[in-house]
């Protein structure tokens, strides 16, 4: 019997089966494409979101590119607070306003500046805020609002909005409004760093035109106590010249080319700091226990029992001091040894130079090299710094050391001086002591007081001629004091003093032995003052206005021919014509203008308790306007930590030509000269600021007898000394230097996220 319904419901059955396995298939393959789409989408945002987050980290930093690089505010105030702050915030010439101006530049950005009233958070306050920005074509934009914080009107809010297609991300952080100069060197002349001269800071020289630019001897290539180790430093340094790029003296060790020509040389990062550099090849010489470093043991000279070089081993030891009360001590400080811990380099810091090193190289030509005047680490202390910088921006990678931007601080210590500072008295005692004054040469003028009559001297007391005088004039013979002349005879000196090529010579008043306090000293004055001690504010008087015909100059050529010009006397300027002030110049003698209204002045074994300044004179004139520190005069400002010295335009004389290891002295704050050497064993605990244009370099350190040129080799007699310049951020400045405010990133502020101004 066929069975036709049978074979026809078991077809059926399996259609039924293939449209459920068929749905089931499009069920899973519409899933995965869902699925699939999902997650490209969600890729897609999440690429979107890392695009918003760098555009917006990307549009942080560009503002912290343009503070640096932008003209910002110039201010007086040495310390910013919260009123200074917001002069600078406000105005049109203000900080808002220079934001806005620079980056509306065509020059610099298309992009426009819009500047707003709004509220951020919940504190009315002007901000600024950008249009939109962007990073690249196509690619992620960024938003900048910046705004005071208001509970610190010295630190800035910088916002930065990101955005990519629908995402959107921002980022925070604080900027500091803050005035600090940065350097533990800058100035207009080439700077020379002598045998056991360490810098720890920035080193910063403008000049394009005057060559070296730098000089820096290395303190180990030394023949006066170890040939063999000068023979080993040459050589490096002989290597560094064709086998390392740059001129920071020291082959980092990841740089596989130059590591492996510097072990092919037997050279080796002894030290184990991640370089090698000539500090390594000294260990290696004294290092007897192979302790990576140096103990006095080692370093002592078998022949004689004593330290090679004392002075260059405390340098060293003694680097990173504390720098301010309370400053914890760092590991190893003092402790007589030389190891990791000091942190050794010739600059701790970077070096930066306007100079290109194709303008350098061209004037040394084919025979010379760089190499040969960059001796020492260079070790920058921010990472990621260029060791040293050549070509350097002097707008935006130094200060303005136009002299008159110092004027204001000049005058400034000038009304703390003389009469200003209250009534003039004259004291009398083992020394001396006049206080706000004026000095006169008459003040040079002293009796010791042998017989007391019935005046208020005692027997042995000093006391200056014209109160002597003034008392006794009172007083019937009988009860009038008795005394002997103590007055110095006037000396006659060159200038510089103790230098095989002075310039001019000068006949001086002497004052010796007293106490001056608040004095002003006059121009013309000219004087030597011998084993005087000055506390609270020292003022010099100079000339401010350099005259060229019926012209202001500012050309040291000019201040020159207006420093010899005479004034009367016969024959012509030279320098041996013996100058002075007044009264009528015998034969032999001259007046000029330089002698007449600048001031040549020798501190001899004085002592300054407090700083001195002078006028800020127009052009650099060498050695009309000098101030020369001699014997073992000693700085020990204990009355203004601000600063030391402010002289722009006057020449610096300090130290020794024959024993640079005598004149000890501590220079606190701000050292701001028209041009500045030291010689003798000095400590620098702030900034050296050199703003003439006259000299022929600033000489920090020794180098020969010479004061017209230069001589690396030279050896002097009584040792090197030591000199330890040291940028100290922790110091105020004075009010009075017009430069320009920073504006600096707080790193640990950094946010995701809008940060309040509150």
């Amino acid at each position: 019997m066929k069975r036709t319904g049978f074979v026809n419901s078991r077809r059926g059955a399996a259609a039924v089966l293939a449209m459920l396995f068929l749905v089931l298939a499009t069920t899973l393959t519409v899933a995965m494409f869902t699925l699939a789409s999902t997650n490209v989408q969600s890729a897609n945002n999440l690429a979107d979101v890392n695009r918003a987050q760098a555009a917006a980290e990307t549009g942080l930093r560009w503002m912290q590119y343009r503070f640096v690089h932008m003209a910002r505010p110039k201010t007086t105030k040495g310390t910013i607070d919260a009123a200074t702050a917001d002069a600078i915030w406000a105005g049109a010439s203000g900080l808002q306003q220079a934001i806005v101006d620079d980056i509306s530049n065509p020059a610099k950005s298309a992009n426009a500046m819009s500047v707003v009233a709004e509220r951020p958070c919940t504190t009315t306050a002007t901000s600024i805020k950008t249009s939109l920005i962007s990073t690249e074509t196509n690619g992620g934009k960024f938003q900048i609002t910046i705004a005071q914080k208001a509970s610190d009107h010295t630190c800035l809010i910088v916002t930065s909005t990101g955005t990519y297609d629908n995402a959107s991300r921002t980022v925070s952080m604080e900027f500091k409004i803050d005035k600090k100069i940065k350097f533990a060197v800058v100035g207009k002349v080439p700077i020379q760093l002598g045998r056991n001269t360490i810098v720890e800071g920035n080193v910063a020289v403008a000049t394009t035109t005057k060559y070296p630019p730098i000089q820096m001897l290395s303190d180990f290539y030394r023949t006066d106590f170890d040939t063999a180790l000068a023979t080993k430093i040459q050589n490096f340094e002989s290597f560094m010249k064709t086998n390392h790029v740059g001129y920071d003296g020291r082959i980092n060790i990841n740089n596989t080319a130059e590591k492996t020509a510097a072990v092919a040389q037997g050279y080796s990062d002894y030290n184990s700091d991640g370089y090698i550099d000539e500090y390594d090849i000294v260990v290696k010489q004294y290092d007897t226990n192979n302790d990576k470093k140096i103990s006095k043991a080692e370093f002592t000279n078998p022949a004689n029992g004593q330290l090679y070089d004392a002075n260059l081993f405390s340098v060293i030891d003694q680097l990173n001091g504390p720098m301010y009360s309370g400053d914890p001590t760092r590991d190893g400080y003092n402790d007589n040894y030389i190891d990791n811990r000091d942190g050794y380099a010739k600059v701790r810091g970077t070096v930066s130079l306007a100079m290109t090193t194709t303008a350098w190289q061209t004037q040394l030509g084919t025979g010379g090299s760089i190499n040969d005047y960059m001796q020492g680490p260079v070790t920058p202390t921010e990472a990621g710094a260029t060791p040293v910088k050549f070509g350097a921006d002097v707008s935006s990678d130094m200060i303005d050391l136009n002299p008159a931007n110092f004027e204001q601080a000049t005058q400034n210590y000038k009304a703390l001086t003389g009469s200003a500072a209250g009534s003039t008295t004259t004291g009398f005692g083992a020394q001396v002591k006049i206080t706000n004054k004026t000095l006169s040469v008459s003040d040079a003028s002293v009796m010791k007081v042998t017989s007391a009559g019935s005046t208020p001297f005692h027997v042995g007391d000093y006391v200056l001629t014209s109160q002597f005088n003034s008392v006794n004039s009172a007083l019937p013979a009988a009860q009038r004091a008795v005394g002997t002349d103590q007055t110095v005879a006037p000396v006659t000196e060159h200038t510089p003093y103790g230098s095989t090529t002075y310039q001019a010579t000068y006949k001086r008043p002497v004052f010796k032995n007293m106490v001056f306090t608040n004095v002003q000293i006059p121009k013309g004055m000219n004087a030597l003052f011998q084993n005087c001690t000055f506390q609270g504010v020292t003022w010099v008087e100079t000339e401010h206005d350099i005259m060229s015909g019926a012209s202001v100059t500012t050309d040291p050529n000019n201040g020159k021919t207006w420093a010899q010009a005479k004034v009367s006397g016969s024959g012509s300027f030279s320098k041996d014509s013996v100058l002075i002030s007044s009264g009528t110049p015998t034969t032999g003698q001259m007046i000029t203008s330089g002698s007449q209204n600048g001031n040549n002045l020798r501190f001899d074994s004085c002592e300054f308790d407090g700083p001195i300044a002078g006028t800020d004179a127009t052009a650099y004139t060498h050695f009309a306007n000098s101030w020369e520190f001699t014997g073992s005069t000693m700085f020990d400002n204990q009355i203004d930590q601000t600063a030391t010295i402010i002289s722009p335009n006057v020449n610096i004389e300090m130290g020794s030509f024959t024993d640079p290891s005598h004149s000890p002295s501590t220079l606190i704050g701000v050292v701001v000269a028209g041009n500045l050497d030291i010689r003798g064993t000095s400590n620098v605990d702030g900034a050296i600021i050199i703003t003439g244009d006259g000299a022929g370099n600033t000489t920090l350190g020794y180098f020969g007898p010479d004061d017209a040129q230069s001589t690396p080799s030279a050896m002097p007699e009584g040792g090197f000394g030591k000199l330890n310049i040291r940028y100290n951020p922790y110091r105020a400045l004075p009010d009075g230097i017009n430069i320009a405010i920073d504006i600096t990133p707080t790193t640990s502020t950094y946010s995701e996220g809008a940060t309040c101004v509150n």
